[in-house]
């Protein structure tokens, strides 16, 4: 046996998309396993695992990214930290959000309620605005966005675990009732 690896582990998330693509079109008989799959892993959301994630984005952008954003900006005008601060995080949370549009879209109300609540929790967990990250420059970023999910989850129809984020996030009881 040769020491080569199968060309498909070789190849990044945008080239297997693509060979996805290229097989179901070649293969059509296959759309329907094809799509089994895909509703199983979109189900599949792990709310701790979607909070760490969450907390890792938000947490883990460089305060570095301030020079660049806030300040004077030609054609803009002047630019506040806080402000600067609130869309590179947002920036850092739109992916979260869109996913979790993506599945009420989809009619994955289970699946979008776990995601909801793995991005409060991420949401929550940074309520402190910790010092060297750019929490510390927006304070209330984390319970504002919160509410903002909470008011989507709402208009989206997405029934939360309540009970159990109470339990998760006490000092966000409020935004829950």
């Amino acid at each position: 046996m040769s020491g080569k690896r199968p060309a498909l582990e070789a190849l990044s998330a945008a080239e297997k998309a693509a060979v996805l693509d290229e097989l179901l079109a070649a293969r059509p008989d296959l759309r329907e396993h094809a799509d089994a799959y895909a509703v199983q892993v979109m189900t599949g959301a792990d709310r701790v695992a979607v909070a760490e994630d969450v907390e890792s984005a938000l947490q883990g952008r460089d305060i570095e990214e301030l020079n660049t954003r806030a300040g004077h900006r030609p054609g803009r005008g002047y630019v506040h930290p806080a402000e600067a601060a609130d869309e590179i995080l947002d920036e850092a949370l739109q992916p979260f959000l869109d996913d979790l549009h993506r599945r009420a879209g989809l009619g994955m109300r289970s699946a979008a309620a776990e995601l909801a609540a793995g991005i409060l929790l991420g949401l929550y967990h940074c309520r402190d605005g910790n010092s060297e990250t750019l929490l510390e420059y927006a304070p209330d970023y984390a319970a504002e966005r919160a509410s903002a999910v909470v008011r989507d989850c709402a208009k989206l129809d997405i029934e939360l675990p309540a009970v159990e984020l109470l339990d998760l996030m006490p000092e966000w009881s409020a935004l829950l009732h």
